[in-house]
């Protein structure tokens, strides 16, 4: 997990506050990342994929409450939506669901402005839909898939935002992404992506994260690591970055 941060505050690159300018050496990364706590994580995921939550899917009484703790969470934080005022939800309409009779959903968004670079928009998303519940009641939690991804990324906004009060702003913009439909079929990635809040040629780069909620199998004695997917598909510096 702190991997991961330590990649997304070097792609940003820290740089200063206007109010009170630091040098860019001065950051420290590492002391950023040690702000995510396992204890935190666990407090976040155990009410996120709880039965309260039912499971989270789409469109959904329990995704609404993930969407609305979702949007809390960034508010206690300080981290503003860029779509202005009280409004963190891009609604994504039941019409554009081709499986099924989906409601209304939502993908939730928080953003960090960049300081010198302001134009250039930084994407860290996961889904925070699950499966729901059966026919027979049974509550499919999604704690791997993606609670943990998506309780990740408030813990990496924290400690984004922690460097910011410290005076250190992403030098790039930073848009935490959290995204609905995903088990519908990519549909609230694809509706971002269709009707981007950002243009698209100015987001340098997509860090996705889904499923770190358990150890990979044969890594069981790997220590902490990082396992990344298409890191090499259309950028060589991210994947020498994340090298």
């Amino acid at each position: 997990m702190k991997k991961i941060v330590l990649c997304a505050l070097a792609i940003s690159i820290v740089a200063c506050k206007a109010q009170q300018p630091k040098d860019i050496e001065e950051a420290n990364p590492v002391e950023y990342a040690n702000t995510i706590t396992a204890s935190e994580l666990k407090d976040h995921l155990y009410t996120f994929a709880s039965d309260e939550f039912m499971g989270r899917e789409t469109g959904e009484p329990g995704q609404k409450m993930a969407a609305a703790y979702l949007k809390k969470e960034y508010q206690t934080l300080g981290i503003p939506s860029p779509l202005g005022a009280d409004d963190y939800f891009q609604e994504v309409p039941s019409s554009v669901f081709t499986r099924g009779d989906v409601k209304d959903t939502e993908n939730v968004l928080a953003y960090i402005k960049g300081s010198s670079l302001p134009e250039e928009v930084l994407v860290i998303s996961s889904h925070y839909d699950h499966l729901g519940v059966d026919a027979e009641g049974n509550i499919f939690n999604g704690a791997d898939d993606d609670g943990s991804g998506t309780v990740a990324i408030l813990e990496i906004a924290e400690a984004f935002k922690k460097a910011q009060e410290d005076g250190f702003t992403p030098k790039r913009s930073i848009l935490f992404l959290n995204v609905t439909g995903e088990e519908k079929g990519l549909v609230g990635s694809k509706y971002y992506t269709d009707n981007p809040v950002f243009p698209l040629s100015q987001t340098v780069a997509n860090l996705n994260i889904d499923m770190i909620g358990r150890i990979g199998e044969g890594m069981e004695s790997a220590g902490d690591y990082v396992y990344l997917i298409g890191s090499d598909r259309l950028s060589t510096e991210l994947h020498d970055l994340s090298e």
